[in-house]
Order: structure tokens, then sequence, then C-alpha cells
């Protein structure tokens, strides 16, 4: 039987024009603040919420975070955020080291971080997702939840890969 779950959320759209002076600072875009807040209560809605957060320290991933945990969903749940430079340009070694190290004693692990890392890992765990139009699979601010055996190398189902586009009809 699966018993834990691992939640992929990348991103939501960032702004390429923000001037901020590097890559890790970048902001969302209003696309990506509208979107954030939309999965967050997508994941509250459908009973997702984690147990522990791991969310790489950029701006765009600390500000999608808090946008999608402030929605009424979120509201009384206070999971254990962790917000690392580690995943920031991680490579698929050192995110399933990430998971298994999560797994200890959380049940729901949500990584909050980029492409190609997310595309990469997901991949990995299920070679059969499908990619959307854009031939992307982790567009901004999609979201993946796997039911998995007990960490990065038992069974591992996809349960629900979902995008901002799904939501908005």
């Amino acid at each position: 039987m699966l018993h834990k779950q691992l939640i992929l959320f990348r991103h939501a759209k960032s702004d390429w024009y923000s001037g901020t002076p590097t890559d890790h600072e970048r902001p969302l875009n209003h696309r990506g603040r509208r979107d954030a807040p939309i999965m967050g209560q997508w994941l509250a809605d459908s009973g997702y919420l984690p147990d522990l957060v791991l969310c790489s320290d950029a701006g765009r991933t600390t500000e999608t975070l808090e946008l999608a945990s402030t929605t009424p969903g979120w509201k009384g749940h206070d999971p254990k955020i962790r917000c690392t430079r580690s995943l920031y340009l991680a490579s698929r070694g050192s995110v399933l080291d990430m998971i298994d190290g999560g797994f200890g004693e959380y049940d729901r692990l949500m990584l909050v971080g980029h492409n190609p890392t997310l595309d990469d890992l997901l991949l990995h765990f299920c070679p059969h997702a499908r990619s959307s139009a854009c031939g992307k699979l982790m567009t901004t601010a999609a979201i993946a939840v796997l039911d998995m055996d007990s960490g990065s190398t038992g069974a591992v189902a996809l349960r629900e890969l979902v995008r901002p586009a799904d939501l908005r009809g």
C-alpha cells in the first residue's frame, strides 16, 4: 500500500523584466501572483496540505509558497517549512536525497522548486506523465501529487497533475 505523498509545486510565472540584479532574486509577475493562490486553494480543497515543505530560497519560489499558503483553505494549517538554497538549480540526485530525508517523520512532503529539476524528477518517478500543449510537464505553478511506498526508491503512482489553466476552465 502506498502511504506517503510527494507534492511537486513549480513556482508560478516570474517577471523576467523586474530589474532584479540576479535570477535568484526574480519575483513573480502579475499572472504568477494570480495563479499561486489558485493552486494553493486547490491543494487545500483537494486535501493535499503538506506536513513538510522544502522550498528553494529563490524569490519566485518563496513568493509562490507565501501566496499559496495564505489562502483561506490553509487557515489553521501550519506545516514545517524549510527554505534552502540547495533546491535552486538542484540535480535530481540531490533532490532525491532531500525527499528521502524529508519522509523520515512526515507523510506528505511538498517541494517548491524549479524546472528543469521538477520535470526531470516527475519523469524519473512517472515516465508516462503527459506534457501540456506547450511540451512541458511542470508548467509554471503546476502541481504533481505522487503516492509513494516509502521514499524515492519504492513504488510510485501519479495521483494528480494539475496546471493553472486546468482550473481556470
